[in-house]
């Protein structure tokens, strides 16, 4: 053997030794924090909704396994995650393989929360828009969901990934009810005050007009100075809380006069629009709700709540349309919820 070669491998060792005592040190923390154990190397497979599967181990050197084998997770975790960014490098970030690579750095180190994050933005939002086939984009919407809430499961008292899965409902899957109990979760830690911020605006989205006020009232109760929950009462109590509150009482066609009122100075106004469409529910006028909910979405390609919401009207009045993959997503998420009534996620 070359002498190169013997060095090589000699510096690869002592490395692999020094950094043991480190490497332990940080189990031991794992163990007096009580968080739970990294999955065994043998037991590591790829879960999905289809059941268990062998791990690929595409991209996995022998020093990656020895490391792993030999107790270093962190160090193969590491040097996994360098392979993941060449394959980004290469611009193969969404083939099989490299999601693979990033799968096993999450059995690894499931404590480290970037891999967490990043498999989850891959799955939710980059191989949702490599199809237009509205099972498929169900399908990794659901993937990125549930790779986020097992990282959840690792790390139960850090904000992050709370964070993440908060900010996926709310921004790609549009379930803006399950968006608040994420978002809430997250604020149990300490956490950016802009978490705070989003609560109000994914009651508004809903629309909950009241909730949203009572979420912006306990931000300018943190910080009387926030400009952004200011503005976003005052324009909440001149445009949106008079209809709210005649609906409320039950008169709805002073509601939908007052809520056209604005509409007919801001016509493409999406959560004026928002409000409409809540109130004629309330009022159980379904196809005024239908027009309204589906001129909503017509407008914005990414109102993924309102298009969601004129799939469910529409078939309700027998009108043919085309479902969505948030329609499925929520579809599939009822289906489970009553299969399975006594389960529950971690909040």
């Amino acid at each position: 053997m070359k002498t190169y070669k013997v060095v090589g491998w000699l510096a690869i060792i002592g490395l692999i030794c020094a950094i043991q005592p480190l490497d332990r040190a940080v189990e031991y923390d794992r163990l007096v924090l009580g968080l739970q154990q990294p999955t065994p190397w043998f037991q590591i497979v790829a879960r999905s909704s289809a059941g268990e599967t062998e791990l690929a181990v595409t991209g996995v050197t022998g020093v990656v396994v020895g490391a792993a084998l030999g107790g270093f997770r962190e160090v193969a975790a590491t040097m996994l995650w360098m392979k993941a960014h060449e394959y980004w490098s290469k611009g193969e970030a969404l083939e099989v393989k490299a999601l693979w690579v990033m799968r096993l750095v999450t059995l690894l180190d499931p404590h480290w929360l970037e891999p967490w994050r990043v498999t989850a933005w891959h799955l939710a939002y980059n191989l949702y828009v490599e199809t237009d086939d509205p099972e498929l984009q169900q399908k990794y919407l659901q993937m990125g969901v549930d790779s986020l809430k097992e990282g959840i499961s690792w790390n139960p008292n850090r904000y992050d990934l709370y964070l993440e899965l908060a900010w996926t409902y709310f921004d790609k899957v549009e379930d803006f009810e399950e968006a608040t109990k994420w978002f809430q979760a997250a604020m149990r830690y300490p956490h950016p005050e802009y978490v705070d911020r989003l609560v109000g605006h994914a009651y508004e989205r809903m629309p909950d007009v009241p909730k949203a006020l009572d979420a912006y009232d306990y931000c300018l109760k943190r910080d009387p100075q926030d400009q952004t929950a200011t503005g976003a009462t005052l324009t909440i109590r001149e445009r949106y809380l008079r209809p709210w509150y005649l609906a409320e009482r039950g008169d709805y066609e002073a509601a939908l006069e007052a809520i056209n009122e604005y509409l007919n100075a801001k016509p493409r106004s999406s959560l004026g629009l928002h409000v409409k469409a809540a109130i004629a529910e309330q009022a159980g006028n379904t196809q005024l709700a239908y027009d309204t909910w589906k001129l909503a979405g017509d407008m914005s390609a990414l109102d993924f709540f309102a298009q969601r919401k004129a799939v469910e009207l529409g078939r309700e009045l027998g009108i043919p349309i085309k479902a969505t993959p948030q329609y499925l997503y929520m579809k599939r998420t009822r289906e489970l919820k009553v299969d399975r009534p006594g389960e529950q996620q971690m909040r």
